[in-house]
């Protein structure tokens, strides 16, 4: 875990928030800027808050509070994708726990075997897999980059691709892909 840097001037800092609690009505102080909290305003979620805004604490410091506040990042994941309508249907899994496919991490699930789970639950009309659009996010090891193999369909809707990165917590850049056969929407 990375350690707070405190400022060359700790000592001054320190003496002026004391000195600014004898003169006001101030429970507490920001050493780093002077803020004062008054009386019941000082909480430990008041104090992260001011400093995720104070201009003068170090971004480090920023940066451990939201992980503090966010401790489960979410890993990004590899899975299968079917667009049922308007409908996004995805099945996937943590990077860490992909299969292996030559050079690519993959969710080792079928597109045949998730249809058909989502058949049993009724989630999907009783038609084939093959007749939906459909695609995979696959993680290339050579390259360190993300791949959304899909229909065309799926690639040419800004917003569709734009909630596989969200659900999927992929990194803001990877490479898309076209699947050489599949139905267009």
């Amino acid at each position: 875990m990375p350690r707070i840097r405190l400022p060359n001037d700790l000592e001054y800092r320190v003496t002026r928030a004391l000195k600014n609690l004898d003169q006001s009505d101030a429970e507490a102080a920001c050493f780093w800027c002077g803020h004062q909290y008054r009386s019941g305003e000082y909480s430990r979620e008041a104090e992260s808050a001011h400093l995720l805004q104070c201009t003068e604490f170090p971004q480090e410091g920023k940066l451990t509070i939201q992980r503090r506040k966010n401790p489960k990042t979410a890993e990004p994941a590899v899975g299968i994708i079917f667009l049922v309508g308007d409908k996004l249907l995805i099945d996937s899994m943590p990077l860490s726990q992909a299969g292996h496919c030559g050079h690519h991490l993959i969710h080792e699930r079928g597109h045949d075997e998730y249809w058909g789970q989502l058949f049993k639950m009724g989630g999907v009309p009783g038609a084939e897999y093959e007749e939906y659009p459909r695609g995979r996010v696959a993680y290339d090891t050579k390259r360190g980059k993300f791949t959304l193999l899909a229909d065309r369909c799926i690639l040419d809707m800004q917003s569709i691709v734009r909630k596989i990165v969200s659900v999927m917590n992929l990194a803001p850049f990877f490479r898309p892909s076209y699947l050489l056969k599949g139905p267009c929407c």
